[in-house]
């Protein structure tokens, strides 16, 4: 089962769209998922969340399966704000494109916050676009 989890529907529908994590613990048994792509999805919860959320999110990830994290890097959003590359109101477009969010994250406190069952793949700083896009394996 390939799963999409994002605030507002995607325009691949080769995955199933999910766009809330009650959703997704009733529509996904454990490790039921062959891949799962959160798009703008971690932002929607509370920093504090954030590790209870993705041990949840590993939690119906079969072994092998491929997990793509896609958000905004706050670090790269500050750095482009302050060397004028882009203004507030481009800031603010980034942030909030998929509607409301409660958090925002640095790279290193999602890598820190994955479950030891996971080995990550790629990592990717994308400056056009100040997002993080990070692939992970579920390996245990």
């Amino acid at each position: 089962m390939k799963i999409y989890l994002c605030p507002t529907e995607p325009q691949d529908k080769s995955y199933t769209w999910v766009s809330n994590l009650a959703t997704f613990n009733g529509a996904v048994g454990d490790c039921e998922a062959t891949s799962i792509v959160c798009d703008f999805f971690l932002p929607t919860f509370k920093y504090e969340e954030l590790q209870a959320v993705l041990e949840k999110i590993v939690s119906k990830m079969r072994l092998n399966c491929e997990l793509v994290l896609i958000v905004p890097d706050i670090n790269i959003l500050s750095q482009r704000l302050v060397r004028d590359e882009i203004d507030i109101q481009t800031m603010n477009q980034i942030l909030f494109k998929n509607g409301a969010i409660k958090s925002v994250f640095p790279m290193d406190v999602i890598e820190r916050s994955l479950p030891s069952t996971l080995q990550i793949t790629h990592k990717h700083f994308d400056t056009p676009t100040s997002q993080i896009v990070l692939k992970a394996r579920r390996t245990g």
